[in-house]
């Protein structure tokens, strides 16, 4: 079989832009490693356990990206919120923007560059809480961009839940002269099989994909839950303190 220049190319280029979601902009080339304890995401859309990704990643970038004289900004997305009020329409939700991250001395396995931040906001982390009543894995996608000096976000830019669903990433980076993410990732959290499973190790999600990341769960083991379009669902203590029972309800949750 004769395989052209051209195709080869767009075959490469088709590889490139796999570290997140297909469709999904601003697409990102280079990957971003994400850590979470000792769970790393080492291929894109792999599949976690809620319990493994509740805490607040650990960022690094290889060696050949990183800039010690560059400040990043992170940002978190789930892109599969159900949908609200009869129409059909996924949403997505902020889980995460901190700013600050800059380069450290210290590399990961592999020899990527540890980035550090002592900032938690302007949105600080919530882990993922995908219904168990869903029927779909949700994808949480992560970028890293280059923070420019201009950008002027605060915490009370995202101090209520509709700052945060229905968060448009491509028009907050254009807005904010972003640029185009420096990396990104992405895992999926299936609500199902975290319900069958408990939050075990070793379990299989959606399409048979195995469910790494291990059991375990924050504060006393309960989490709290909301009535809602898809049933009763579990929230992590986090995002129940931001949103309330109004703001489960305005998720469709």
């Amino acid at each position: 079989m004769h395989f052209s220049k051209g195709m080869i190319v767009a075959a490469a280029v088709g590889i490139a832009q796999a570290q997140t979601p297909k469709g999904f902009t601003p697409a990102a080339t280079s990957q971003l490693d994400v850590i979470f304890n000792t769970t790393k995401v080492s291929t894109p859309g792999e599949l976690l356990t809620k319990a493994a990704t509740a805490s607040q990643p650990q960022l690094a970038l290889p060696s050949s990206a990183v800039s010690s004289n560059e400040t990043y900004v992170f940002v978190m997305l789930d892109l599969d919120v159900p949908p609200q009020g009869g129409n059909a329409t996924r949403r997505v939700l902020l889980h995460a923007m901190n700013a600050g991250f800059k380069a450290t001395k210290q590399s990961v396995a592999g020899g990527a560059v540890l980035l550090a931040s002592s900032e938690k906001g302007p949105a600080s982390y919530i882990g993922p809480g995908p219904p168990a009543s869903d029927t779909i894995p949700h994808r949480y996608t992560q970028l890293l961009f280059k923070q420019p000096e201009s950008l002027k976000v605060s915490a009370n830019d995202f101090a209520n839940t509709q700052a945060r669903i229905g968060f448009d990433m491509a028009a907050f980076a254009k807005t904010n002269k972003l640029g185009e993410p420096v990396a990104g990732n992405f895992f999926m959290v299936d609500g199902r099989a975290n319900a069958a499973a408990g939050g075990a190790t070793g379990t299989r999600g959606a399409g048979g994909a195995r469910q790494t990341g291990g059991g375990g769960s924050r504060g006393n083991g309960t989490s709290p839950q909301f009535e809602g379009k898809v049933g009763a669902v579990e929230l992590p203590w986090a995002m129940a303190a931001m949103v309330g029972v109004s703001g489960a309800a305005l998720l469709g949750l």
